[in-house]
């Protein structure tokens, strides 16, 4: 069975966190998903879920450090446990871990320090030390391959084959691939067999529309073709909507609707 979530992060860009919980909840979205946590009040926002009814599916385990950078491995899965008692403060199961992190620049550069094949050696390695804690804890991370235009020229893993093959020899099933429609078109396109062949290590899928990254239907992707594909291929995951309205939050809000409605 397909469930559906919605990053929140870039919605309502007016409100603070709770208040777009309130809006996505009255609008019938009832898990969600969003960014960093260590600049939010988690009390309130777990408080302001049960008032309305709503879970949180999963949340970014990335800092300020990269899991292609083998020099500040310790660093990372420092954050990455401190994430850990975030999402269980949340009865959140699902931290997302990207191949860089994120600065005012760009992604992190590491193009300099170390070759490719070091770069997913790295990632390989920090993510198998990972697995002892993820299973204790029973949390899963998923490898969220980026695409590398404009300022993210130096993301390490940018394909859905070089993640799955990452996810593939850690071998865990507390380390799973995340497929971004938006970053698998503007990088490689071929979505739905990118997917369907990887379906067993996939169990959530980011959605936004290509190029401008904004709600399904602004752009090129053929969500009718691809959700209905999906949903014959037996696909039983997660599908997050995580785009920036081209207008108005909630002019968006009927098209993710009715793509929900005609594969449930």
């Amino acid at each position: 069975m397909i469930d559906f979530a919605i990053n929140i992060e870039t919605l309502y860009p007016d409100m603070d966190i709770c208040e777009k919980i309130e809006r996505v909840s009255a609008e019938g979205f009832h898990a969600i998903e969003f960014w960093s946590w260590h600049d939010k009040d988690l009390a309130r926002i777990k408080q302001t879920c049960k008032t309305h009814g709503v879970t949180v599916r999963a949340i970014s385990g990335t800092g300020a450090y990269s899991l292609c950078d083998g020099k500040n491995s310790d660093a990372f899965i420092d954050w990455v446990k401190q994430s850990i008692g975030a999402a269980k403060e949340l009865d959140c199961n699902t931290l997302i871990l990207f191949p860089n992190h994120f600065t005012a620049a760009g992604c992190a550069d590491f193009r300099s320090e170390y070759s490719h094949e070091a770069m997913i050696a790295n990632m390989t390695n920090t993510l198998t030390r990972l697995v002892p804690m993820l299973e204790q804890s029973n949390i899963t991370v998923l490898l969220e391959p980026l695409c590398n235009l404009g300022n993210d020229g130096g993301m390490a893993v940018t394909d859905t084959a070089t993640g799955a093959d990452i996810v593939k020899a850690v071998h865990s099933p507390h380390v799973r691939l995340l497929c971004d429609v938006f970053h698998m078109q503007m990088m490689h396109g071929n979505l739905l067999s990118n997917i369907t062949e990887q379906m067993d290590i996939v169990p959530y899928i980011h959605i936004a529309d290509a190029p401008d990254r904004h709600e399904p239907g602004t752009g090129e992707i053929n969500f009718d073709f691809l959700f209905q594909k999906l949903k014959e291929s037996g696909y039983a995951g997660t599908i997050c909507f995580e785009y920036f309205p081209a207008g108005a939050t909630e002019a968006g809000f009927p098209a993710i609707k009715r793509l929900c409605e005609a594969i449930k």
